[in-house]
């Protein structure tokens, strides 16, 4: 065999192991998609029997979405994160439909998720890609405010809006950089096929 045919059989092999790494990575990213989607929705009931006041205070539905933008494409997350808070409001009442709290978090967790992907994706390190998609969700949900919220009738300021964020719901950011992080990092290191961001640093 000619080194111009073994260098075309060798390149054969690697797009061909690469096609199956990206199947490998989709089903998993549709598996991940699935299960924290799920934990999305009941892990709020479990706050919320501590006490009507804790999921404001540990954001419960924000960390299982904020992990699957850390470990999967952006595609499944934006869905995920978009349809979770949409999907907990009909099948558990929380977050309520109106006042429109449910539409304002989707708007929050589908950039919250979506931009932690491409933090990752366009190789920041796995706390970089933490911080883009907190402050990138909280322009979010202020944008959300201005438009959807006013135009529902949703007279909320954004000045309570900030205060909200920083005053009451300063646990729950602390868990989402640093439980969330440390959650994806171990699951990157003990997963069969590794973690999809291979430009990526934690």
């Amino acid at each position: 065999m000619s080194t111009e045919q073994g260098g075309a059989v060798e390149g054969l092999d690697l797009a061909a192991d690469q096609a199956d790494r990206r199947q490998l990575f989709e089903a998993r990213d549709l598996a991940l998609g699935g299960l924290l989607g799920a934990l999305a929705i009941t892990l709020p009931l479990a706050f919320h029997a501590m006490g009507p006041g804790a999921g404001p205070i540990f954001l419960p539905m924000y960390l299982p979405i904020l992990a699957l933008g850390l470990l999967a494409s952006w595609e499944v997350a934006l869905a995920v994160g978009l349809a979770a808070p949409l999907l907990s409001a009909v099948l558990t009442g929380m977050p309520p439909l109106a006042p429109p709290i449910a539409l304002l978090m989707a708007f929050e967790l589908a950039v919250l998720a979506t931009a932690a992907s491409l933090a990752r994706s366009r190789g920041l390190p796995l706390m970089a890609a933490v911080v883009f998609g907190l402050l990138a969700s909280r322009l979010a949900g202020m944008l959300a405010l201005l438009t959807v919220g006013r135009a529902l009738g949703y007279d909320r300021g954004l000045l309570e809006y900030g205060l909200l964020s920083l005053a009451v719901a300063w646990p729950g950011m602390l868990l989402q950089l640093t439980v969330v992080p440390g959650a994806v990092a171990a699951i990157e290191r003990v997963s069969l096929i590794g973690s999809r961001w291979k430009k990526a640093t934690a």
